[in-house]
């Protein structure tokens, strides 16, 4: 068995009250069945809080406040759990994230989820864009469609590394790339014929994806999605309606390398589960795309947002909500 890991994931480390934007707040936390048969075991007086503060459903949650405040956050934003009982006692939800894990075949993906403000500062600071990889012990035999889509993905991920081409020459050639091995899936079903770049007819994919047009309809399907918190939202309504005031500010291409670098290593392997190669990659371009407009426009009239803000927000809104994260794949299928 294989692992993936960024070179930056060792390096996470929650930094609880420090955050302003508490995970403990505006979030459903289900309870795992081996966390909550924990609970019901505890015997201080800290049970009765328990019992109180645990929606007692067939998946069990915790109580949310009318703040959207986890029972179990107290006034220093600090969990009452991890301080009664010890970490060990945190359910699985709590202790993973924001940790996420792809497993396909024998691969096991593994990464930082951008919408924990520490996991952004560590994503958009990473110096290296390098990717480790681990042997596991596992009696998992080897899956050559896994291997054939993670060696793609690395391929394609080394692309964004060559400082021979500018950002947007850089997403063509993944695109142009992609889009031929798609055809070969479709094809053959296949992904193990090499080949040759340099025959590769180019797509222009960016000049077509920032055209007006193409970006007043993906703005207004955006805007329609269901948010928790109206801030993304209104950003973004905001930046369509400045668009061209606003479109000409620069962000720099480093910050626009390692969102994409993000995307495509969170979200492309997921083609083990339906061969969409191509869908995968305009996913990744879409989301920086909005998330450097919304950007751009904060530049100019709200300095209160930084990328950094803005990624953690739309990651939040699009790639954590099962429901949107469907709209959009699906919307792709016929763009």
């Amino acid at each position: 068995m294989k692992q993936y890991i960024p070179s930056y994931y060792r390096n996470f480390q929650c930094i609880a009250q420090k955050c302003k934007d508490n995970c403990c707040i505006g979030w459903d936390i289900m309870i795992d069945q081996q966390s909550y048969e924990q609970y019901q075991k505890v015997a201080t007086p800290f049970k009765k809080r328990l019992n109180e503060g645990i929606i007692q459903e067939e998946e069990p949650k915790f109580y949310m406040n009318e703040d959207g405040r986890c029972a179990f956050l107290n006034e220093n934003n600090l969990c009452d759990i991890y301080i009664q009982l010890g970490e060990e006692a945190l359910c699985d939800i709590c202790t993973e994230h924001p940790r996420f894990h792809n497993e396909y075949g024998h691969i096991v993906q593994s990464g930082l989820g951008l919408a924990c403000e520490e996991a952004a500062r560590l994503i958009l600071n990473d110096l290296d864009l390098k990717i480790e990889e681990d042997v596991l012990k596992s009696e998992k035999e080897d899956d050559e469609w896994a291997n054939e889509l993670m060696k793609l993905e690395m391929l394609l991920l080394n692309i964004l590394k060559n400082k021979e081409y500018c950002v947007d020459e850089k997403i063509d050639k993944i695109f142009d790339l992609t889009a031929a091995y798609q055809k070969e899936i479709n094809y053959t079903g296949e992904l193990t014929v090499p080949i040759d770049q340099k025959k590769i007819k180019p797509q222009h994919l960016m000049l077509k994806m920032r055209q007006k047009d193409y970006l007043e309809y993906w703005f207004d399907f955006y805007s329609n999605l269901d948010y928790m918190d109206e801030t993304f939202q209104s950003l973004l309504r905001k930046s369509v309606k400045e668009f061209e005031t606003c479109k000409k500010q620069d962000i720099n291409d480093q910050y626009i390398e390692r969102l994409l670098y993000y995307f495509i290593y969170r979200h492309f392997i997921k083609a083990y589960e339906d061969d969409n190669l191509i869908d995968k990659i305009k996913f990744a371009v879409l989301s920086v795309l909005m998330i450097e407009i919304v950007a751009k426009y904060c530049k100019v009239y709200d300095s209160s947002f930084e990328l950094l803000d803005i990624a953690k927000m739309y990651s939040k809104e699009i790639e954590y909500s099962e429901e949107n994260i469907e709209a959009i794949f699906e919307e792709l299928l016929f763009d």
